[in-house]
């Protein structure tokens, strides 16, 4: 009974415990006296991340109460172990300073940028923050200062969440008050096209090359605050600062909430740069920023979880990178200018084309061409996108093996690739060393690369070829296409498990006892 309660107690999954919230003091430079709050969560990790959580104007306690316990980012701290940093701004009205040149320059003085990053520095050093990992979120003017922070210092943001914000460098333009307030801007009059407000940006750090943080946009359609052109330009800036199309890669009716839309727009690799969500119906004052603290912390990836692809947004996977479609190119694979034959014919210590695809590296040949001591290529090099192995390789589009295949369409090479110009046959028959084909010629009866070059309806295999269908399956020698069905293997070729020269020696033994048998 004992034991069992022992267990019991043992295995019950304990509720996640509020952190404890500590004022900062003699954190470094901070030129504004901004009070300066550290919430640490029960469950911090090891190497916390760090966020940078940001208030609106005229809110109450500033940054304590955004580092308290019961706030919405602070019950994600919970969960997930990272710490924030909660500062104060002192201005009259409570708002950050977005509009100075100080606040809107790389390390400029006496901002109130340069006190929040003198935190950052100082949790980095004392509390082993993780310097890789350090985001920004806020709403109304923090939402501001987060686009501010973001531009200022992209060295050290990897991301960042703003509600209700603005473009980079938008309050510094237009009608500005004695409190820092551009009526222009909020009013969204501000009118710049996508490369001019990226040019703010940049101009902030103009020797940044780097990689700059992504960003999530949340803004309501009915702001009469700020006003909802502001989440257009800001959508227009940073998709031109991450070099990403302005227009939506994905866009979802109805989401997060009925009414509501969300757009993506992702760059080459697919990872989502900027994300923006349209709140339908929504004014200044009731824009939902608590129920959405996970979505943002999930896009900023303190989740544990890191940038992914968008699922509904990513390129045909069919559709190989750039530099596969390259070798899929006439005159880069299979014959021709470089590989397969030509200049590197169907055999010869390098075949199959030295130092391009369907060679270099055991592929293509080398030694033993159109299966390169384990058929058409190294990891289906030879050819990638149709060659040395890929969907009838030992001569997809002849390369890497074509030599290997004896040819396309069962000859020591016709058209293009293991033939022809001195590989898999004819003239120098993708032979020699065992190359291309067995004791000189394009194939038939013997090796020539495991029935390389495609077992149905390609050459070399027929009768009597070494192998056990290495250099491709399905396909034939000469089968342009992609990777998608690749059916060559890597092991089992005759090349692995007979070597040319042993099966040469072979034939002269076999020749040399029936000499023997005849003289008799």
């Amino acid at each position: 009974m004992g034991l069992a309660c022992l267990l019991a107690f043992a295995v019950a999954a304990p509720t996640a415990q509020a952190g404890t919230t500590t004022q900062l003091t003699n954190f470094g430079s901070n030129p504004n006296n901004l009070p300066m709050y550290l919430y640490t969560p029960s469950n911090v990790v090891a190497k916390p991340p760090i966020l940078v959580h940001l208030h609106a104007c005229h809110a109450q306690n500033g940054g304590q109460s955004m580092c308290s316990s019961g706030n919405s980012f602070a019950q994600q701290a919970d969960k997930y172990g990272f710490v924030m940093v909660c500062p104060s701004a002192v201005s009259a009205d409570q708002c950050w300073d977005v509009h100075s040149t100080a606040d809107l320059t790389h390390n400029g003085t006496g901002s109130d940028a340069e006190g929040i990053m003198s935190a950052v520095s100082y949790i980095i050093a004392n509390k082993n923050g993780d310097a890789n990992r350090v985001y920004v979120a806020g709403y109304s003017s923090g939402g501001m200062m987060t686009d501010a922070l973001l531009g200022s210092y992209p060295d050290v943001f990897k991301a960042g969440a703003a509600f209700a914000g603005v473009p980079f460098g938008c309050f510094a333009q237009g009608s500005i008050d004695d409190k820092g307030w551009s009526s222009t801007c909020a009013n969204g009059k501000v009118s710049m096209t996508a490369a001019q407000w990226g040019d703010l940006v940049r101009a902030a750090y103009p020797g940044f090359n780097g990689t700059r943080p992504r960003i999530q946009l949340w803004h309501g359609t009915a702001d009469t605050t700020v006003n909802f052109a502001n989440f257009t330009n800001e959508i227009a800036q940073w998709t031109n600062v991450l070099g990403v199309s302005g227009t939506p890669t994905t866009t979802e009716n109805n989401t997060p909430q009925t009414t509501w839309i969300r757009t993506r727009y992702i760059d080459n690799a697919g990872v989502v740069q900027v994300e923006a969500i349209q709140e339908t119906g929504k004014g200044h004052g009731d824009l939902a920023v608590d129920p959405y603290a996970g979505d943002a912390i999930r896009f900023l990836g303190l989740d544990g979880s890191s940038p992914v692809p968008d699922a509904g947004a990513v390129k045909d996977s069919a559709t190989p990178p750039d530099s596969f479609i390259k070798m899929d190119s006439a005159g880069s694979t299979g014959g021709t200018t470089a590989t397969g034959g030509a200049r590197a014919t169907g055999g010869a210590l390098a075949t199959g084309g030295a130092a391009v695809n369907g060679g270099a590296v055991a592929t293509g040949g080398a030694l033993a061409t159109g299966g390169g001591l384990s058929t058409g290529g190294t990891v289906g090099r030879g050819g990638m996108t149709a060659s040395g192995g890929v969907s009838g390789n030992g001569g997809a589009v002849g390369s890497g093996g074509v030599i290997a295949s004896g040819g396309l369409s069962g000859t020591g090479g016709t058209g293009r690739t293991g033939g022809t110009t001195g590989s898999g046959g004819t003239v120098q028959t993708g032979g020699s060393l065992g190359s291309g084909g067995g004791v000189g010629t394009g194939g038939s009866a013997t090796m020539g690369g495991s029935a390389s070059g495609g077992s149905s309806a390609t050459s070399q295999g027929t009768a009597g070829t070494s192998g056990a269908g290495s250099g491709g399956s399905t396909g034939t020698g000469n089968s342009d296409v992609n990777p998608a069905g690749c059916s060559c293997s890597l092991s089992g070729g005759g090349f692995n498990r007979f070597p040319p020269i042993g099966l040469l020696l072979v034939l002269g033994l076999l020749a040399f006892a029936r000499r023997r048998r005849d003289s008799k």
